[in-house]
C-alpha cells in the first residue's frame, strides 16, 4: 500500500512537470490544471486584435466589426460543441 502511494505521488509530481511546470506551481495557481485551448485560441485571437487597435494599426470601428466576427464564430463553435456533447447522452 505504501509502494503504490509513493509510486502515485511520483507519478504527479512527474506529470505536474510535464509542461516544465514544478508541482508548486500548479499548487499555487490550481486552475491551470485544466485549461481549454478552444478557449485560449480564441482569447491569443482577441488579444491580437485588441493589440493591432492598441497599436493603432485598424481603427476603432474595424476593431468592433472584426471582434463581433471573431465572438460570433467562437459562439457558433462552442455551440456546435455543446450540441455535440450533448447528443452523446
Amino acid at each position: 500500500m505504501k509502494k503504490t502511494i509513493a509510486l502515485l505521488l511520483v507519478l504527479l509530481c512527474a506529470g505536474c512537470s510535464y509542461e516544465g511546470k514544478t508541482f508548486e506551481d500548479y499548487m499555487d495557481d490550481p486552475g491551470s490544471i485544466l485549461k481549454d485551448p478552444h478557449y485560449g485560441s480564441y482569447q491569443e485571437k482577441r488579444d491580437a486584435l485588441e493589440s493591432q487597435y492598441l497599436h493603432k494599426k485598424i481603427t476603432y470601428p474595424e476593431y468592433q466589426e472584426k471582434l463581433k466576427a471573431l465572438d460570433d464564430k467562437y459562439s457558433q463553435e462552442v455551440e456546435e460543441r455543446t450540441r455535440i456533447i450533448e447528443s452523446d447522452y
